[in-house]
């Protein structure tokens, strides 16, 4: 932090020397307050873009990619700066990206700004705070306030969502009103994806969704969501769907998967997404048949329109689409054991990356509601730790596609695959070795003639 400081008060007073103002502005004056780690350092300047740059270029590698709207970025190291010349701006209806104007006037630039919390500057040089919409009392209060009025909203529809990203992030209240919603229609939807992805990798994200929700903006996000509210669900719930998927949210934030905490969040969010198409009563009670399978599809449409990336997809649909079946699987305990074969094939369906990410979902789940089986899922755990030794995913047939049709005369199609198939699952059952190739030739032999009795008794 010496080095970062030392560095700023530099630029600073390389900046006074050319005749120019420099201040440090936005979040990382506000999370210096606060105490909180950063590592975004934003600057502004009475300079122009071109003498940014030549008083830059002194220090370090500079790039041009905001250059358009006034932004200089400087990197010396793991060290990146922004300086941003003071600007002024102006916004049409119908676009968030506004006319920019240069200005001389820090605070017309600060007035510029989303929250008062992010209204702040600072003279590095000499540790002055200019704080002209008392953002620091705010910080002090942990409240979220807007600079001005809500036309900030109107301005740009974005900071709506920065709103709540925000009062979670900081953990702040929310001191604002979102009169209108539907503009958020105007922001592109990788805007909207990277905001929601930051909501739900905070420790409120349960509370960020919940405010998406009760803004309206959710309506115009994810819709399907909203629709889960007063979908009552069955004897072992105590919450509608709605309402027991935020729980899930919340449980799910206290568990860390590291680099894959976005997929899991997100699949603990929408994995009961699927229930309003599937629900039934009768006189059991209420039924949710095929909620799973169902869900899995609008996940994927859902995740596919915000444009998050495939992989993302295609884990979360595969969570959501399995989430129901290892609970299930306590239906194959035989003499207080579950074959080692069954939860080899689970392990195989979701991945090896997905499999601990299943595993918690489900546990989530359950301690969501009045389900009994959670002591179940311990054990279940302890068996794909067993599997995961002998690397699941790493099992298949002794012998390939192409083998087999050489060896045995078959055209390219589905019966290769079938037969492929069979044997993997033989491995996975320890009844052939995975290095056994003449055993494979011999067991698909026996597998292909079977097939054509079969064929012929029909």
């Amino acid at each position: 932090m010496n080095e970062q400081m030392q560095l700023l008060k530099e630029l600073t007073r390389k900046f006074n020397e050319k005749g120019f103002n420099l201040y440090s502005v936005g979040g990382f004056v506000r999370d210096t307050i606060i105490g909180r780690e950063t590592h975004d350092i934003d600057m502004a300047t009475d300079a122009l873009p071109q003498d940014t740059k030549a008083i830059l270029e002194e220090f370090g590698n500079v790039y041009t990619v905001g250059q358009e709207f006034g932004t200089i970025g400087l990197i010396l190291g793991k060290q990146t700066i922004e300086i941003t010349t003071f600007r002024k701006e102006i916004y049409s209806t119908e676009n968030r990206k506004p006319i920019v104007e240069w200005g001389t006037s820090l605070i017309d630039d600060l007035a510029r700004r989303d929250f008062t919390i992010n209204s702040i500057a600072r003279n590095e040089l000499t540790g002055e705070i200019i704080d002209p919409f008392n953002g620091v009392e705010d910080i002090e209060k942990k409240i979220i306030r807007v600079v001005g009025s809500n036309d900030r909203f109107n301005e740009d529809p974005l900071r709506m969502l920065r709103a709540v990203r925000f009062a979670c992030q900081l953990n702040f209240s929310f001191n604002v009103n979102i009169d209108n919603p539907e503009r958020i229609k105007i922001i592109s939807r990788e805007r909207i994806r990277d905001e929601l992805s930051k909501i739900l990798l905070t420790n409120k994200a349960s509370f960020g969704i919940r405010k998406l929700c009760q803004t309206g903006l959710m309506d115009y996000i994810v819709p399907e969501f909203v629709a889960l509210k007063n979908i009552k669900q069955g004897k072992n719930h105590i919450k509608d769907a709605f309402e027991h998927s935020l729980r899930v949210l919340h449980k799910s934030t206290k568990i860390d998967h590291n680099d894959r905490n976005l997929i899991f969040r997100l699949a603990c969010w929408l994995h009961d997404i699927g229930k309003p198409e599937t629900k039934i009563e009768d006189d059991d009670g209420v039924h949710f048949y095929g909620h799973h399978s169902v869900g899995a599809r609008k996940a994927r449409k859902i995740l596919y329109r915000l444009r998050f990336d495939r992989e993302t997809v295609d884990s979360v649909s595969l969570l959501v689409k399995y989430h129901m079946t290892p609970i299930v699987l306590q239906r194959e305990i035989v003499n207080g054991k579950i074959k080692k074969r069954i939860i080899m094939r689970l392990v195989r369906k979701v991945g090896e990356n997905n499999i601990y990410l299943l595993m918690d979902l489900v546990k989530c789940d359950i301690r969501s509601s009045r389900n009994p089986r959670y002591k179940f899922m311990n054990i279940l755990t302890r068996l794909v730790d067993e599997c995961m030794q002998e690397s699941p995913d790493t099992l298949t047939s002794p012998i390939d596609g192409h083998e087999i049709m050489r060896e045995f005369g078959i055209k390219p199609g589905k019966f290769v695959g079938e037969i492929k198939n069979y044997l993997t699952n033989l491995v996975l059952d320890g009844k052939l070795d995975r290095e056994d190739r003449e055993n494979a030739y011999a067991k698909a032999r026996e597998y292909i003639n079977e097939r054509k009795q079969r064929l012929g008794a029909i």
